[in-house]
């Protein structure tokens, strides 16, 4: 059964249908151990970035220079050469999955996008406005700003409701001075405490019509239980834990193959010994038959083995990923993997590292799968790189 979380100083959790929060280090409390998760990060970057829809080398390009190499980044399209980039921070990241566990979380999605389907499914956005949402949750109240799927990083604010106005009034200023460019912006605001609503409404800021207030204690775990998202943070080690956890099943599948073939072979033979010459021609043919299921078996056991590898991974690209993992020439280490989707495919992103800061590029020998791959010099904090990517259909 999936569990669904917001990761934060607290953890706010969806289990069963039941809501609460607990503190990280009681968990166990609430959630057995190797339960699977999806998480939601609060804490993550926005930009707004400008990029040719093609050549998708160039694009991809532009937005992987959005942040820096401290950064795991996401992007979606928002409108013709538009994206937005959302940043987290490595060690962030990091710390999810040390604490819940690889294995067990199954999506990893910033807190704005869970909270824009929960907006989404309630019909905000067809208000024409852009939405001020403020999220009660049980220590701090987080305020963010929806322009469609655009979204500014969320604000912690204190939970002292009368603080609330002028903080709300600095955060559409402050907004309406970055989008000076932008026509007339008019707001409506969203919340999901009463008494926040009301001390809006009170406070004369916004007029009655123009404020919303939602009973869903936890937005955003709404949204995250509801929505569909193609996002989801790793880390670049995790690519090579899914390859060494696909090698070792492919070992145990071969294995599995052999155990069975030898015992086949093993009966037959202690068999053949008992039989007379009459039984000769019957035991060639339970021989003939036993080679043929023998080999179904192996077909099946192939078939079966690549679904449960297509389900472990969602991108089901593990070859590529494993055939230049496994060829990477000595010499080179790497600083970031990552595949998104394309029309039509995947495109498979790897920068890579020479080990020595002062030798001069050289040239990066890749395995057969990539052909078709272009290569780049770069530079990475100084060190001379290579960027590969490979459009895969």
């Amino acid at each position: 059964m999936m569990n669904y979380i917001i990761f934060d100083n607290d953890i706010y959790y969806d289990k069963a249908g039941k809501t609460g929060f607990c503190a990280r280090e009681k968990m166990g409390s609430v959630f057995s151990a190797n339960e699977e998760f999806s998480v939601a990060i609060i804490d993550t970057l926005q930009k707004q970035q400008v990029a040719p829809e093609k050549p998708i080398s160039k694009r991809d390009e532009v937005l992987a220079s959005s942040f820096t190499g401290e950064y795991v980044t996401q992007s979606e399209r928002i409108s013709p050469n538009l994206f937005q980039v959302i940043a987290a921070e490595k060690p962030k990241i990091a710390e999810i999955y040390k604490h819940l566990g690889f294995e067990n979380v199954k999506l990893l999605v910033p807190y704005g996008i869970a909270l824009r389907e929960f907006l989404k499914s309630n019909g905000l956005f067809s208000q024409g406005k852009k939405i001020v949402f403020l999220d009660h949750q049980e220590n701090q109240v987080l305020l963010t700003i929806f322009n469609n799927d655009l979204f500014t990083t969320p604000r912690r604010l204190q939970i002292t409701v009368k603080r609330l106005t002028p903080e709300i009034i600095r955060s559409e200023e402050n907004y309406k001075a970055l989008n000076k460019d932008k026509e007339e912006i008019t707001f409506l605001i969203a919340t999901n405490s009463k008494e926040i609503a009301d001390e809006i409404i009170s406070s004369g800021i916004e007029v009655k019509e123009n404020v919303f207030c939602l009973s869903e204690s936890y937005p955003a775990l709404t949204g995250l239980r509801q929505g569909s998202f193609s996002l989801h943070y790793l880390l670049p080690e995790h690519f090579i834990r899914l390859r060494k956890q696909a090698l070792l099943k492919k070992r145990v599948f071969s294995f599995g193959i052999i155990a069975v073939v030898l015992g086949i072979l093993l009966t037959l033979f202690f068999a053949s010994g008992k039989t007379n010459k009459n039984a000769l021609a019957r035991e060639e043919e339970l021989r003939s038959k036993v080679v043929s299921a023998n080999k179904t078996l192996e077909e099946s056991y192939s078939v079966k083995y690549k679904d449960i590898l297509k389900e472990k991974s969602k991108l089901n690209l593990s070859y590529f990923v494993d055939s230049f993992i496994g060829n990477l020439p000595e010499g080179y280490s790497f600083e970031s993997i990552s595949i998104i989707d394309i029309a039509g495919g995947y495109k498979l992103e790897a920068i890579v590292l020479q080990k020595t800061m002062f030798k001069s590029f050289t040239k990066l020998v890749l395995p057969s799968a990539f052909k078709t791959a272009n290569q780049e010099n770069i530079l990475v904090k100084g060190v001379p790189g290579v960027r590969v990517t490979l459009d895969i259909y």
